[in-house]
């Protein structure tokens, strides 16, 4: 890619997150010229004094986080609500956004325990959702460098595979059985 292109990008990029911004403070204004900010601040699970933190870090917050799961090998939708909740609120404050988007990319080569805020509660996810039979478990600490095993996410997928092979012929070999 050239560096024009680069630019390109990176200013689309830059518009396309001053454009959500935006849209989301003119949303929350007319939800408070409505009387109605609080209620739904409410049940979204925030207050008054998060709308700034929610406006500087909305913009991609929401798609990193899905692309982090993704990559894991995490489904969004077998996660509790309050825990996808706490880890969107997580990743909208996370200052390390760019180290993110290179992790994501391929660029980074550290592992995301050393930079992602929501390390912990990722590899309690990837526990829950690692086949029977694997022998993950999650990190005590969450760090990298605490002598537990932390599965790089095509070691992770490597190890589900292989799971579900086995739960594959197993069930094959009973119905043959049957």
């Amino acid at each position: 890619m050239t560096t024009l292109q680069d630019l390109r990008r990176t200013i689309g990029h830059f518009a396309d997150r001053t454009r959500k911004r935006m849209q989301l403070r003119r949303e929350l204004e007319q939800l408070e010229a409505l009387g109605s900010l609080d209620a739904v601040l409410a049940d979204a699970g925030l207050v008054r004094s998060q709308i700034e933190p929610l406006i500087t870090g909305c913009a991609g917050s929401r798609d990193l986080l899905d692309k982090m799961l993704a990559r894991l090998g995490i489904d969004a939708a077998q996660l509790p609500v309050e825990s996808l909740r706490d880890m969107t609120w997580t990743c909208t404050t996370c200052p390390d956004k760019r180290k993110c988007r290179k992790w994501l990319a391929g660029i980074e080569e550290a592992d995301f325990h050393a930079f992602c805020p929501n390390a912990e509660q990722l590899d309690h996810a990837m526990a829950a959702a690692a086949p029977a039979g694997c022998s993950y478990r999650a990190a005590p600490t969450g760090g990298p460098n605490d002598d537990a095993f932390h599965p790089s996410a095509d070691e992770l997928r490597r190890l589900r595979a292989e799971a579900s092979r086995r739960e594959t012929r197993a069930l094959l070999d009973s119905a043959r059985l049957l």
